[in-house]
C-alpha cells in the first residue's frame, strides 16, 4: 500500500477507490468502503483502526489510484 501511495502521489494523485476482494469473507466495514473515494492524507478508521486499503491487519483490500488527466 505504501509503494502504490508514494508511486501515485508521485504523478499527482490525490487519491484512490478502495477495492475489495469481493468475497464473502469480506468484513462489513470493508465492503461499505468499496468504490469510495479515499485521499491519501485522509486515511479512514474502521473498526477502531486506521488505515488505507490492504495495510490493516488481515485486510485482502487493494487501492484502486485516482489519476490526473
Amino acid at each position: 500500500t505504501l509503494l502504490t501511495q508514494a508511486r501515485a502521489e508521485h504523478v499527482g494523485s490525490d487519491g484512490y477507490n478502495w477495492r475489495t476482494a469481493a468475497d464473502t469473507d469480506v468484513r462489513a466495514s470493508h465492503k461499505a468502503m468499496n468504490g469510495k473515494f479515499v485521499r491519501w492524507d485522509a486515511p479512514p478508521t474502521l473498526d477502531g483502526l486506521t488505515g488505507h486499503a490492504g495495510a490493516l491487519p488481515n485486510c485482502r483490500c487493494y487501492c484502486e489510484p485516482v489519476l490526473p488527466d
